[in-house]
């Protein structure tokens, strides 16, 4: 049986407004829902410990959410936090059938440096992919290494990304993941236009060019 990372959980009965006493306290208020539950079940976790959590863990890591004895393994689906992105206020703990494929989107993780031999510049598409799979063997993320692109190959497709087995990739194989993109090359000014901004210009002095008025002579 797989080993997942555990949080301490206990029954929430404070609702609604009256969330904020549990805040003050440094609990996080949440719910527990989806197929494996009955009901939704309303529950408080400690805030600091969850966010020490959350730091190391995604939304498609399984959580061992241990709640007055019982365990629910559950996805962390939804952290809702306040205006300015600081303080926690609320999340979702999201308890999958565990013998039943969900779907999920999967981060793209970008590693390697691109060759100095590759003229181009980097550039990124999809950061992300939704696969189909068993719970307990959806990553927490795909990497995708960029060293291995060349000038003959010069992008990385959805198609090309790797996967555990049991997994099914549901993001159509055509979709960018990376892409070297040509340098821009400015332009080159042609010698028919050089030779007309020198008649135009004439015999004024260099300065007329800057945008100075011409010198009329009396």
């Amino acid at each position: 049986m797989a080993t997942h990372p555990q949080l301490q959980a206990q029954q929430r009965a404070v609702l609604g407004k009256k969330v904020r006493q549990l805040r003050r306290q440094g609990l996080l208020p949440g719910v527990v829902y989806g197929p494996a539950v009955e009901v939704p079940r309303p529950v408080a976790v400690d805030g600091k410990e969850f966010d020490r959590l959350y730091r190391h863990v995604g939304a498609t890591t399984l959580v061992d959410l241990q709640v007055d004895g019982t365990t629910h393994t559950v996805f962390i689906r939804g952290v809702d936090r306040d205006s300015l992105g600081k303080e926690l206020l609320h999340v979702d703990f999201y308890a999958p059938n565990l013998n039943e494929p969900t779907v999920v989107s999967v981060a793209i993780n970008v590693v390697g440096e691109l060759p100095a031999s590759v003229d181009g510049v980097l550039t990124y598409g999809r950061q992300d992919v939704e696969i189909r799979a068993l719970p307990e063997n959806i990553p927490s993320q795909i990497e995708v290494d960029i060293s291995g692109l060349d000038d003959e190959h010069r992008s990385i497709h959805v198609s090309d990304l790797q996967v555990p087995p049991g997994c099914e990739i549901l993001t159509p194989g055509d979709e960018v993941v990376v892409q070297v993109a040509a340098p821009v090359v400015p332009a080159a000014v042609e010698p028919e236009a050089e030779e007309a901004l020198a008649e135009e210009l004439g015999d004024q002095p260099a300065a007329l060019s800057e945008g100075a008025e011409p010198i009329e002579e009396e």
